[in-house]
């Protein structure tokens, strides 16, 4: 019952929504601020992954000339889709990044509320969205190499990941953390993914159900830098059970106080609480990346701690608390 309980709660929530330089540019706001980067969006609708027979349509962010620039996969949550993150995608290719954000077709929202369930407690379907975002780096080597508007621009030795809710789930699980099952642990993670940016991700053991695919012991093998973002109204303090659980080095915990669940999606209106979200989230993932794609130390030392993000709370999103080990 325990399990049913929190599966109903998580569906609610969910329905109820170089040859050229790649330096960091920031304005005034510093990375809260639109990069430099004109960009573009290109639109893989059809793309089909054959040896799963699984389609696994994607749209690329990408800036419109320069680079080459370091690869993003954006991964969405459990009933979501490409469109649910456009602020994010959108504002990291402005600051220099190609974002590839696919579609989990076994767990968006073309299914409906008993195929979610359902989806939730298959084991393979974690296993399924790992490979989605493993695809889609391998279809980014044949884009940089003969795709008209991407060719040359994808930096392929640095790649990170980041994604909300279950797509955080998936990029902890792309970035190490290993899936337990009944007879034992199932390694995802791809060695090209250089670091990872889980949002509001489940925490260690399952808590309320809501997460059955990890334990303690499945983060214990997270080697890459994590950045791991949560909400201060989202259960935070079991989320960061699973950061408690990583080893030692590069590994950052932030709690967005008054940040709810859904506010790490689009907001309509940024003067709003999720908006405050929204340009909080965007600003430590540029710095984020930044540090850890681009080489580029001093963003982590300027961006990633307590008296940036002062200057960028408000009333709706009051304090950011670090965490760091």
């Amino acid at each position: 019952m325990p399990k049913l309980a929190g599966l109903a709660a998580l569906l609610v929530v969910l329905f109820a929504v170089s040859a050229c330089d790649t330096s960091t540019k920031h304005d005034d706001d510093g990375p809260a601020g639109k990069g430099s980067y004109s960009s573009r969006r290109v639109d893989f609708d059809d793309l089909r992954d054959g040896s799963r027979s699984r389609d696994v349509p994607t749209s690329v962010y990408a800036p419109k000339s320069g680079g080459p620039f370091p690869l993003v996969v954006l991964s969405h949550g459990l009933g979501g889709d490409r469109s649910h993150y456009t602020y994010l995608a959108k504002h990291l290719a402005s600051h220099g990044y190609v974002v590839a954000v696919p579609e989990h077709v076994g767990s968006s929202s073309r299914l409906d509320v008993f195929e979610l369930a359902e989806a939730l407690y298959d084991p393979d379907e974690l296993r399924d969205r790992a490979r989605d975002v493993s695809f889609v780096i391998d279809e980014a080597e044949d884009w940089n190499l003969t795709h008209p508007q991407l060719t040359g621009l994808i930096d392929l030795d640095h790649v990170g990941v980041t994604g909300h809710s279950y797509g955080g789930g998936t990029a902890q699980a792309i970035g190490g953390a290993h899936q337990d099952l009944s007879g034992g642990f199932r390694d995802l993670s791809d060695p090209r993914v250089d670091c990872i940016v889980p949002m509001a991700a489940g925490a260690a053991e399952g808590f309320l159900g809501l997460n059955p695919w990890f334990s303690e012991q499945s983060f214990e093998t997270v080697e890459v830098p994590v950045m791991h973002l949560a909400g201060g109204d989202d259960d935070w303090r079991q989320k960061k059970s699973s950061h408690d659980a990583m080893p030692k080095g590069d590994k950052l915990f932030v709690v967005m106080e008054r940040v709810g669940h859904l506010d790490f999606t689009n907001a309509d209106d940024e003067d709003t609480k999720k908006g405050r979200a929204n340009i909080i989230i965007r600003a430590l993932c540029v710095a984020f990346f930044d540090c850890y794609l681009k080489g580029d130390a001093s963003s982590g030392d300027k961006y990633l701690e307590a008296n940036y993000t002062d200057k960028l709370t408000t009333w709706q999103v009051p304090d950011v608390r670090w965490y760091k080990k």
